[in-house]
Formats: C-alpha cells, sequence, structure tokens
C-alpha cells in the first residue's frame, strides 16, 4: 500500500533561545498515513521577550507566549510514479498572548505575518504591542483558500503548510516560523515493473511486498527497477509504445 507522511509541527528560525511548540504534542512525530482526508486542530506557539535575564541573554523566565489556533484538512493521493499531491484547507482560528512570565515591557512590540509558503503573499498581518498583557492579538476567524503541493518521490523532502514572521517593531530582530501540518514523501523513486498471474486468475503487481522482478545474470538473481513508466527511457525493463522504447510502468493488483 502507498502512504506517506505527516506531523503537526512548529519548526524555528531565531536569534533567541527562546521556546516554541505545538499543543497536542503528540502528532509532532512522523505519523504514516494512506491517500485519503484527514484533518485536525492545534494550537502553534512561540515566546516572545523584551527584557534579558542577563546582558543580552533572552530566556523564557522573563516572557510571553503567542499562540495560533489552526484547523487544517488535506485530501492526499499518490499516483504510479509515487508523485504524492495533496490539497490543504486552512482555517486561522484565532491568535492570543498568554502565559505571561517575570517581567518584560510592552515595547518594542511584534509585526507577525502569515504566508501559505515562504517568498509567497501575506495571507494575514497584524500588529502587536502588548507583550507583557494577556491579551487576544486577532481574533478570527479566517478561512484561507486551499492549494495543492506536490512532492515527488525520493527527495526525502520537508514542506510545511505555513509560514510565519515575528518582526520586533524598529529592531531587526526576528524570528521564522514554520508551522502547520509538515508534509514527506518517503516512497521510492522507483519501481518494479510488470504483474504475474496468480492460482486466483488475478493479476498481481510486482511491486508489492510479495511480489518480485528479478532477471539471472548467469551468477545470480537480480531484482528489475525503473521508473517513469511510460515515458522515461534507457532503464530496462522497456516497452514499446506510440512514442518509442519507453520504461514500462507499474502495473497489476495491490501495486504499491
Amino acid at each position: 500500500m502507498q502512504y506517506y507522511q505527516w506531523r503537526a509541527t512548529t519548526n524555528y528560525k531565531s536569534d533567541t533561545t527562546l521556546s516554541y511548540g505545538v499543543t497536542p504534542s503528540i502528532q509532532s512525530s512522523w505519523q504514516n498515513a494512506n491517500p485519503g482526508t484527514l484533518s485536525g486542530s492545534w494550537t502553534f506557539w512561540f515566546r516572545d521577550a523584551n527584557v534579558p535575564t542577563s546582558p543580552g541573554v533572552y530566556t523564557d523566565a522573563n516572557s510571553s507566549r503567542a499562540a495560533l489556533s489552526v484547523s487544517q484538512t488535506w485530501t492526499a493521493s499518490i499516483n504510479d510514479n509515487n508523485y504524492l499531491t495533496i490539497t490543504v484547507s486552512t482555517k486561522l482560528n484565532n491568535i492570543v498572548r498568554d502565559d505571561i512570565r517575570g517581567s518584560n515591557t510592552n515595547t518594542p512590540g511584534r509585526d507577525i505575518t502569515i504566508y501559505r509558503e515562504q517568498g509567497g503573499s501575506a495571507v494575514l498581518s497584524v500588529r502587536d504591542e502588548s507583550l507583557a498583557v494577556a491579551h487576544v492579538i486577532w481574533s478570527g476567524p479566517q478561512t484561507l483558500p486551499s492549494y495543492t503541493i506536490t512532492i515527488a518521490p525520493g527527495q526525502n523532502m520537508e514542506k510545511s503548510s505555513l509560514y510565519l514572521h515575528n518582526q520586533s517593531i524598529g529592531w531587526p530582530s526576528y524570528d521564522d516560523i514554520w508551522f502547520g501540518v509538515q508534509f514527506r514523501n518517503p516512497l521510492p523513486a522507483d519501481y518494479r515493473p510488470g504483474q504475474i498471474l496468480d492460482n486466483d486468475n488475478i493479476w498481481q503487481s510486482h511491486n508489492r511486498p510479495t511480489g518480485a522482478d528479478n532477471i539471472y545474470t548467469g551468477s545470480e538473481w537480480r531484482t528489475m527497477r525503473t521508473q517513469d513508466g511510460g515515458t522515461g527511457q534507457n532503464n530496462p525493463p522497456l516497452i514499446r509504445n506510440a512514442s518509442g522504447w519507453r520504461n514500462q510502468r507499474k502495473i497489476g493488483a495491490n501495486r504499491q
């Protein structure tokens, strides 16, 4: 069975050592999932500090927390060449400032800008000038237009669904935060092509845990693997179609 991986996490780039995370954190490690539709709601958070605990050192002891409530639904599909395509729908519920700790000041405030991806257009921009007070930064909700991402097999690339820039007003200090549901395609770029007829008169794919597509080299049996069936070239086994000799496709029942 083809599968992909997802997790609800917060990746953080900053010039401080302040804490960040997601609640609940039970799904912050990679989860295996089959193609289909899933959904969830989480609070992604990070801490801000204006008062150092020692010269140039900012810690959680003097800080407040910015928390973003987010609900997401996504539908995943995987084609026969193991390309993962995911359509994501997102609702930003609210942003609050809470968990005030120690001594802090309201200024400098923060400009919080949310994007669907780094380098894209902003979907929400708010200014918070009360870092030392618990309050609602933005009340929401706002439903973002759905969008689709594709992750090729064999890349092991991690793709976050949202990106946030947290800029100190009037200062160069900032945080870059990748949050929301994150996706990864662990499937290989290649596969075992072809099929075989079993005892139940079903053509079963070679590309399954109990399948095989081997060739004898004269000294040993080796597995035949290829990729980009029907379009790729020069990666045998080949089959001739209207465009010429092309890599064989992944076919048959129960293919992965």
